[in-house]
């Protein structure tokens, strides 16, 4: 691309250099231990202070690395979700061209797969090929947004012979999906997505970026306060299941907490077994477990009648290279602009304008935009004239899900050993070292944990972190928030004793 700006517009290399001069002006959440890059405000354990004592038992990690999805200004959470009123066909509007100029795409456009990788990679195959067909190759394209949506469709625009321009507001690469070299790892961590889902052409991509990836077959284990692993009955996916086929009869969409009451599905029993657990604490680990970490969401907002349950068990494979590296291989020939906020969206019949926080300005003959529904839905940026309708009313209805990631190492894994030789219950079956830990019997702000080094035999487990609980620790400095997460390892500790 040369550096000839377009009418109205700016040349391609003063465009460059001085959008990079915009990042100062940035107003962006900061942490205790900040590193250059915006996103998310990830932070290192321990920290400069003194560590904190062991937890119930639970060792002090000799790393930690957290993520903060929803305090990033440049996403405002993880992942669409169905929240009530939600259809494939309101992701679809979002995803018609505007104008024929202006094209939105990301995993939120994407009525298959929402909130996955496969999701963001397809709607930028889709946003590009819609490109493709309404204009003209040698045509200038503005791409805002350098996630993996965003380069997909600039690479596919590029090879159709269009000349291209990526705007990025963050300083770094990759969107929602980061790679980070943590202090106190051996391997990369991941604070984004981590798993490739079923998608053998994202796999495929990854491998010829030379990115590792292995088979991840989830073995999930439930373990009480007390320590005492249990295997896990169908209560909780079957009460899920009544709601969702009561909803499924309804004249209008309902939350699932109003499927699971109004279906009879609860209340269950409160009364403990002689393990100490109810049919109420099973149906609250379904969804503390699967339900809250799959949809970033509380029941009380998700469409029972558009909730996948299956996407539970459809991690894929587990990315144990560098994710980002896949991110750099579609960047190479690009033209990328990044601490570039786009803050207004201008387009007409003929043309489509850019407006920048630095007061830059850049003009296109089209744009594929891939901002998240998260930004989209407030007044970070705007759109003149206003979007149609139907993609207002699909910005409006689509929610955005939060969830964070925590990556810990220990010094041993305590968790593996001690789970192997873990109590089970009176005449349970025995049980194999899981890769997925859970704890039923009360609520824990972490989710779900994955046993990331189970195959090589590493200390390290990754947490995630759903929902509400995921707002609340955010809000805590990093030795506040170990605390909160040791906490949560103590029913696993406690199994050795």
């Amino acid at each position: 691309m040369d550096s000839r700006g377009a009418p109205g517009g700016m040349g391609r290399r003063t465009f460059l250099a001085a959008s990079l001069s915009s990042v100062a002006a940035l107003a962006l959440a900061s942490c205790s231990w900040p590193e250059p890059s915006p996103t998310p405000p990830p932070t290192t354990a321990p920290p400069t202070t003194a560590p904190p004592a062991p937890t119930n038992g639970v060792p002090v990690p000799t790393a930690m690395r957290r993520s903060r999805w929803g305090a990033d200004p440049f996403s405002r959470g993880a992942f669409s979700f169905d929240s009530v009123g939600s259809t494939p066909e309101l992701r679809r509007a979002l995803a018609e061209p505007v104008e024929s100029r202006l094209v939105i795409a990301g995993e939120a456009t994407d009525p298959d797969h929402p909130g996955t990788l496969e999701g963001a990679r397809v709607s930028g195959i889709r946003a590009a090929a819609d490109i493709a067909r309404l204009g003209t190759a040698g045509e200038r394209v503005a791409v805002v947004g350098a996630g993996l949506a965003g380069l997909t469709a600039a690479r596919a625009l590029v090879d159709a012979g269009f000349e291209v321009v990526v705007l990025e507001a963050r300083d770094r690469l990759g969107g929602r999906i980061h790679s980070t070299d943590a202090t106190g790892f051996d391997t990369p961590v991941e604070l984004g997505g981590v798993f490739t889902g079923d998608d053998e052409d994202l796999i495929d991509a990854l491998h010829e970026a030379s990115v590792d990836t292995v088979p991840f077959a989830p073995d999930v284990s439930a373990t009480t306060t007390a320590g005492l692993r249990l295997p896990i009955p169908t209560t909780g996916p079957d009460a899920i299941a009544t709601a969702q086929e009561w909803a499924a009869v309804q004249p209008n969409d309902v939350s699932l907490a109003t499927a699971l009451t109004g279906s009879g599905a609860t209340p269950l029993s409160a009364v403990p077994d002689d393990a100490g657990v109810s049919p109420a604490d099973w149906l609250a680990h379904s969804i503390n477990s699967g339900v809250a970490p799959t949809t970033g969401a509380i029941t009380s907002v998700i469409s029972a009648g558009q909730y996948d349950a299956d996407r539970v068990g459809q991690l894929g494979e587990l990315v144990t290279g560098r994710f980002s590296d896949l991110v750099d291989a579609l960047a190479e020939p690009l033209e990328i602009a990044v601490s570039s906020v786009v803050t207004k969206i201008s387009y007409t019949d003929r043309r489509v304008s850019l407006r920048l926080d630095s007061g830059e300005s850049l003009t296109a003959d089209r744009a594929v935009v891939t901002i998240p529904i998260g930004v989209l839905k407030t007044d970070t940026v705007r759109f003149s004239p206003a979007l149609p309708l139907m993609h207002q009313r699909a910005i409006s209805v689509l929610g955005m899900g939060l969830l964070d990631t925590v990556w810990l190492r220990f010094d041993e894994a305590f968790w593996r050993t001690d789970v192997a030789g873990a109590p089970d219950a009176p005449g349970s079956p025995d049980l194999a070292t899981p890769n997925v830990l859970t704890v039923v019997g009360e609520t824990s702000p972490v989710a779900t944990w994955i046993d990331v080094g189970l195959a090589t035999g590493e200390p390290v487990l990754m947490g995630l972190i759903a929902a509400v609980q995921a707002t609340r620790l955010e809000e805590l400095d990093d030795p506040a928030f170990q605390a909160e997460v040791l906490g949560a390892l103590a029913p696993f500790a406690t199994a050795s004793g």
